[in-house]
């Protein structure tokens, strides 16, 4: 039998509880590796969905009103994202048997109108209702509760727990399609590209009382979308209802001003119930 001296037994003690000390941070090492991992996965889904939405959202004539679309990415920020991602496949579903059986929201050629500038968050959906209500439709939502959210997700190179904290660190240092980065080059070619993809007519610029950032850049945003001859409106609110009224009024000069744009065979009377 062999026996150990005081000191060898207490290195065997002090290696023991090394071991069971880097056992214990490894399990935690991979356990953070595969929620990391996860999450990563959860985020991808729903983006996917998104983009599956905004492609089926673009079809013509439309499957659904810009108003419920706005309604389902506002969503987004208030479901966990599997949940949210489970909804809006099923939405998506939906939208495709619509699509394959020929069914539609109207048969009509409304003006078709893009919202950015301030973020329009649900309950507060007045400016897209007033849209449809005076006879146009929301087919874009440029606004970080809209369509940006599938802007540059993270790109996955590396499986490993550094490549992907890369990839995090690499999505946040990319350019940002949002009026808060000094140079917002970026953002100028992700509106004239929606405008191309949604063949946008006009484009409401909604500014939020007291968001000045968007306030300060909104000059810039009028004299690009002048270049592409798109008519640009800009219309300051806040999160009650009392400029309901002068909101309805701009809105529908708004719209008419499209309409007299359009060629004559493609007018289209003010259509107040969609």
């Amino acid at each position: 039998m062999i026996t150990m001296s005081k000191d060898q037994e207490r290195k065997a003690r002090q290696d023991k509880r090394f071991i069971n000390k880097e056992t214990q941070t490894s399990a935690k090492y991979l356990r953070r590796i595969e929620e990391l991992a996860a999450a990563f996965y959860k985020v991808g889904r729903a983006q996917y969905e998104l983009s599956e939405f905004i492609r089926l959202k673009k079809h013509m004539p439309y499957l659904i009103r810009g108003t419920q679309a706005m309604t389902i990415m506002n969503a987004a920020a208030y479901m966990p994202a599997e949940v949210w991602a489970d909804a809006l496949r099923n939405v998506n579903m939906s939208l495709s048997l619509r699509a394959m059986k020929g069914e539609k929201v109207t048969t009509k050629n409304l003006p078709r109108i893009m919202l950015t500038g301030s973020p329009i968050v649900f309950p507060n959906l007045k400016i897209p209702l007033l849209i449809e209500e005076m006879g146009g439709i929301v087919a874009g939502d440029e606004t970080c509760m809209g369509e940006r959210g599938i802007w540059a997700p993270p790109v996955i190179t590396d499986n490993s727990f550094d490549g992907m904290m890369r990839a995090l660190a690499n999505r946040s240092l990319r350019p940002c399609p949002c009026p808060t980065f000094s140079d917002n080059s970026q953002r100028i070619y992700r509106l004239k590209q929606l405008i191309k993809d949604n063949q946008i007519q006009g484009v409401i610029y909604h500014v939020l009382r007291g968001c000045l950032v968007y306030d300060f850049e909104y000059k810039r945003i009028e004299d690009e979308l002048g270049k592409l001859d798109i008519p640009v409106i800009r219309l300051e609110s806040d999160y009650n209802d009392e400029d309901v009224e002068q909101l309805r009024i701009r809105i529908e000069a708004f719209i008419e001003l499209i309409k007299l744009r359009q060629a004559p065979e493609k007018r289209t009377e003010v259509r107040r119930d969609i």
